[in-house]
């Protein structure tokens, strides 16, 4: 248990001295530390929710249809610029 708590102390203090906010007071250290925090949850909210449907979508861009006669839902058709 002891030497999980002294990692963690490392880990916090590696953070706080290649972000320098060891220079700031406790509440400015509480405000940015919750900001990254913030943040941090906002990505993994977003990766959890949204990439999924990117991978799938990407997956069947790239990935072929082999043997099914499927339809895209979506088919590119060139078209010709009208001149004015």
């Amino acid at each position: 248990m002891w030497n999980l708590k002294h990692f963690a102390a490392n880990l916090y203090r590696q953070y706080e001295l290649v972000t320098c906010i060891n220079m700031f007071e406790p509440w400015e250290k509480k405000l940015i530390n919750g900001f990254v925090l913030l943040m941090f949850v906002l990505l993994i909210f977003s990766s959890c929710v949204y990439l999924p449907s990117y991978m799938d979508t990407l997956l069947d861009v790239i990935t072929p249809t082999s043997g099914s006669n499927k339809v895209p839902d979506m088919v590119y058709v060139p078209q010709r610029i009208s001149s004015i």
